[in-house]
């Protein structure tokens, strides 16, 4: 049965009297001295409550005996590659450590304020616990008394029932009546014959709040004073304790007057107990508090990771949805915020630096144009994402004032991003790459002059056909003139429209676009961990009935994380690894835990990713290409250029052996033809029809690559490809140029380069 609550005011004491029988019979009989006790002191009040005491034995004997509770919820924390600190998670902020890593004299201070007769008592001392009856049943109260043991228990079950969410559990942890003081006595009974008094304080220790949403008395040491609870001072540790007993109330920061107050009581306690000398006390009594604090505010989630907040979100959206990491997302979810879990990622701090500076540079996040610019960087062979910046403060709260914003630029929708940006002819080397696999040439001759196509090969469309009913006749715009026929490497080096939609009539665009997503370069709005989009028809993923404007000239919006990471695979010898921002996970003992990282798979022949790197590399090499001869000094790169229709959006994405990275520039939320801007401080004037992915983005890239590969030793390129992807002994095109070339440089749909 429950034990009534204790009433007040007049009258009501012989029903206190009663209660208190109640509760120290049924705490008495377990220890068995009750008769030798009861005799001694309450023999005249259980005639006044004889039926209570009776109850309150029978309650005892039917609280269970052992103190099942769940792990306390510890901050997890999010780590770059390096192990610095990125982000931390909480529900109660708190960090666990062992007894050995807390001052002794935190220990001390919390022993002479809380419970002086710790080491002396089985878990309840009974000389306190009589004078707080006593004194409880003249003023109605039920508190006083509890032991370090008590408090630890009532603390417990409480925490335990919050990371339940089990409201009933809640209000019995904190309910003011004798049947909860009943439980927390026998359970702490029991609990003392389980713990060594070491690991009861050490227990206590990181459970008790230790201020404002301070839970644990590392996390209390290191918000008030900016150091391991290992360092605290006699000081520091007797205004922590102060504390415990009203968090908000002696908070030294907004409450200083009461927290001195009660920092110099708990440091005459611990002189009267012999923990420190008449000078020490003296010395920390004559301190301010204000003079003591080093306050340190720990914010939760990624708002807090500043420059690297973009890619925390990627990686804690990832977390959610990864099986692999927990059942269901609100398991994922509760273990992420209070699992205690260690996440290494694959973030490099310098690189991410060097990406966050050129890119507030170029286009500041204040400028007025409110102009985008990404850069995101994945590690070739294994997908590890090693920078992702983007000229943008990462805020998710609804105050976000200009310049900030929680969209990633650089991930897709399901990951934190929007719908991604058209990416151009950054899409051609996908054509490429299937003419390649089809066992064409680099050196095979396309056409270059205009003309309606009246359809294309499309297998997985009805009748096996795309129809160009809107007479599609994409133009060009490059800075060379063109032959009428060209071969398939000029045409990639000087990104011509026509001479791809020609090579496109002579392939397949389902197999184009299958080509594409075997390389990840899918639109951004699918969710790859949805089965619905991995198993969705490629005619349906692309839409448009894969209009040559989509599969070819790259009118199709993907994000620049994928694009990164399919480019990669070129600099892999064909082997494609999805991108990963976690390296590894372990719980709060050390333990690992599984977690989907790496995974990659070979996607294309060895030969013909090589060909491609080195075909590729000539955008670079070539001063006449579309890279503008932007190589990186002392290392083989490649990449390609990309300008959406309209030039709304640019782009380049190349790669070296050890990075490829995706630059992006343009309008987020709208489409603007970027004109009449000044980039990189000022110093670059471009005026409309100016912006190119070669004028804006290559420049940014080569910039970024050029500095994060400094000490890096060159890993070469493969040689110039022969056999099915190029004739043996064929070199590349002469600077010279044959005479009878046309110029095309008028307006065009799709990208150049």
């Amino acid at each position: 049965m429950s034990a009534p609550t204790p009433s007040a005011g007049p009258g009501a004491a012989p029903g206190i009297l009663a209660q208190t029988v109640y509760l120290l019979l049924g705490i008495l009989a377990v220890s068995g001295i009750a008769g030798v006790l009861l005799a001694a002191f309450f023999l005249p009040a259980v005639s006044l409550a004889s039926q209570a005491a009776e109850d309150g034995v029978e309650l005892f004997d039917s609280i269970p005996a052992e103190l099942e509770v769940a792990p306390l919820n510890e901050a997890s924390r999010i780590e770059a590659a390096d192990g610095t600190l990125l982000a931390t998670f909480y529900t109660e902020n708190r960090i666990m450590v062992p007894l050995d890593q807390i001052s002794p004299h935190m220990q001390h201070a919390v022993i002479a304020i809380e419970d002086r007769r710790f080491y002396e008592h089985g878990g309840i001392d009974f000389r306190g616990t009589i004078r707080a009856l006593a004194n409880n049943a003249a003023s109605g109260n039920t508190q006083g008394g509890s032991t370090l043991t008590q408090q630890y228990v009532k603390n417990a079950l409480l925490m335990d029932a919050v990371q339940k969410n089990d409201e009933a559990a809640m209000k019995e942890a904190t309910a003011p009546t004798y049947s909860r003081k009943l439980r927390e006595a026998k359970l702490a009974l029991s609990l003392e014959k389980k713990w060594s008094k070491d690991e009861i304080l050490n227990a206590y220790l990181n459970v008790a709040q230790f201020g404002p949403s301070q839970y644990g008395v590392e996390t209390g040491s290191q918000h008030y004073f900016s150091k391991p609870a290992s360092e605290l001072n006699p000081g520091e540790a007797a205004l922590l304790a102060g504390i415990t007993n009203s968090p908000n109330g002696n908070d030294p920061v907004s409450q200083p007057e009461r927290a001195q107050h009660r920092r110099d009581e708990v440091l005459a306690d611990m002189l009267d107990l012999g923990y420190i000398t008449q000078e020490e006390h003296d010395q920390y009594v004559a301190m301010p508090v204000g003079d003591m604090l080093t306050v340190k505010d720990v914010q939760a989630g990624c708002a807090s990771a500043g420059t690297s907040g973009f890619f925390c979100d990627y990686v804690t959206r990832s977390l959610l949805k990864d099986p692999s990491f927990g059942a269901t997302e609100d398991d994922r979810r509760r273990l992420l915020y209070g699992g205690g879990l260690t996440i290494r990622t694959t973030l490099d701090p310098a690189k991410q630096a060097a990406a966050q500076e050129i890119l507030q540079r170029k286009i500041p996040q204040d400028d007025a144009s409110g102009f985008g610019h990404s850069i995101v960087t994945v590690e070739p062979g294994t997908g590890r994402v090693l920078a992702m910046a983007e000229n943008r403060t990462f805020n998710p709260y609804q105050n976000a004032g200009p310049g900030e914003t929680a969209i990633n630029y650089n991930v897709p929708q399901s990951l934190g991003g929007g719908s991604g940006f058209p990416v151009g002819s950054t899409f051609k080397p996908f054509v490429l790459t299937e003419w390649l696999s089809k066992g064409r040439s680099l050196y095979d001759t396309v056409g270059t002059a205009r003309g309606v196509t009246p359809s294309f090969p499309a297998s997985c469309l009805s009748g096996g056909q795309y129809m160009n009913r809107d007479a599609w006749d994409p133009d060009n715009a490059v800075s060379v003139s063109l032959a009428p026929q060209e071969t398939v490497l000029n045409a990639t080096k000087f990104s011509v429209n026509t001479s791809y939609t020609n090579m496109a009539h002579e392939l397949d665009l389902c197999d184009i676009a299958n080509r594409a997503r075997s390389l990840g370069a899918v639109p951004a709005t699918f969710d790859p961990y949805d089965p619905a989009t991995t198993q969705m028809p490629i005619e349906q993923m692309y839409g448009q009935e894969l209009a040559p404007s989509v599969v070819v000239l790259g009118e199709v919006r993907i994000s620049a994380l994928d694009m990164a990471a399919a480019y990669a695979t070129y600099a892999a010898s064909g082997t494609y690894c999805r991108p990963t921002g976690i390296d590894s996970i372990s719980d709060r003992d050390g333990n690992p835990l599984p977690v989907t990282t790496t995974q990659c798979e070979q996607r294309l022949e060895p030969k013909v990713a090589d060909a491609m790197a080195w075909t590729l590399e000539q955008d670079l090499v070539d001063p006449r290409a579309t890279g503008k001869g932007r190589v990186i000094p002392g290392h083989d790169a490649g990449g390609k250029t990309g300008t959406s229709n309209e030039q709304f959006h640019t782009w380049y994405v190349g790669f070296t052996r050890q990075m490829s990275t995706a630059v992006w520039y343009g309008h987020p939320a709208r489409n603007v033809r970027p004109g009449g801007t000044r980039i990189d401080n000022g110093r670059t004037y471009l005026q409309r029809g100016e912006v190119w992915g070669n004028t804006v983005s290559l420049p940014t890239w080569q910039e970024y690559m050029t500095r994060v590969h400094e000490g890096l030793p060159n890993e070469p390129f493969p040689q110039q490809p022969t056999g099915s992807t190029g004739a043996p002994g064929e070199t590349v095109q002469s600077a010279s140029r044959p005479s009878n070339r046309t110029s095309t440089s008028s307006s065009r749909s799709g990208g150049e380069g």
